[in-house]
């Protein structure tokens, strides 16, 4: 096999599992940090089924790159996965708000 080849080597997938380990911890911290840090009085179980695309994004970490656009893209999707699994709570107070706004309350 030659040094170009785009499949990757045991190795490779060994060095990457430690990355999406890594975002697979942070993610549940990120939603508790998001949570705690928001002003929601409380949360109605069903607002935590939006929390099933950021878990994926970082879920998607998993699958180990093969590329190195691919290993850019991975890292992409996991930072942005647990941003947004931070950014969530924030999110939905300032639509609760909007809302609450608009309806003339």
């Amino acid at each position: 096999m030659t040094k170009t080849s785009v499949i990757s080597r045991p190795d490779e997938r060994q060095r990457w599992l430690p990355v999406a380990a890594l975002f697979t911890a942070l993610a549940p911290v990120a939603v508790w940090c998001g949570r705690a840090s928001s002003y929601l009085p409380g949360f109605p179980p069903g607002f935590a089924c939006f929390y099933a695309l950021p878990l994926a994004m970082v879920a998607f970490t998993w699958i180990p790159p093969r590329t190195d656009a691919q290993r850019r893209r991975r890292l992409a999707l996991g930072s942005i996965g647990c941003l947004l699994a931070f950014l969530y709570p924030h999110v939905v107070l300032v639509g609760l708000l909007a809302l609450w706004a608009l309806s003339g309350g």
